[in-house]
């Protein structure tokens, strides 16, 4: 856990050394169950940690890239604008995400969107909540999961979508 800390905070040292720059940066940082790889490159602000094996990996995009692979049951919304995304999977092959963007559709439109597809993909609510200008929904089964929060802006609607499964 220490070492999956350690290179947490040094992936901002490996962005901001490489702002810039084309060059990627790597760090292998050593640990009790073994190493711990942190890349990255300035000019795509993209990170990606992986395990010893490389059977757990860890990415960051912070320059509009998405994880290639979502889900059925969480697709991009259409006409989105990723602003950042992270993504994981575990030695098991259980893979999560987040991705962050802002779109012109209003909150409870966005929730809709992934209200069907969640429930086309058979997963059962259990949240579906609205509190001022946030929406907020949530859906499961079968180690299937999806959490949407949606709020309005001055330039739009800022989304959030995680999600995870076990394959």
């Amino acid at each position: 856990m220490r070492a999956v800390i350690v290179a947490i905070s040094l992936s901002a040292c490996v962005l901001v050394t490489g702002c810039g720059k084309s060059s990627e940066k790597t760090i292998v940082i050593p640990g009790k169950d073994g190493n711990v790889t942190v890349s990255g490159s300035g000019d795509t602000e993209h990170m990606t940690v992986k395990s010893a094996d490389g059977t757990a990996t860890f990415d960051v995009n912070a320059n509009g890239g998405v994880h290639a692979s979502m889900p059925d049951f969480a697709p991009l919304y259409p006409g989105a604008i990723v602003t950042s995304s992270m993504a994981g999977n575990n030695a098991n092959g259980a893979k999560s995400a987040q991705v962050i963007f802002a779109v012109s559709a209003a909150p409870s439109d966005v929730v809709a969107f992934y209200k069907q597809k969640s429930d086309a993909a058979g997963l059962v609510q259990s949240v579906n909540a609205t509190v001022n200008d946030t929406v907020m929904f949530e859906a499961s089964k079968d180690k299937k999961s999806i959490l949407v929060t949606a709020s309005k802006g001055s330039k739009g609607t800022q989304v959030s979508v995680t999600w995870g499964s076990d394959k």
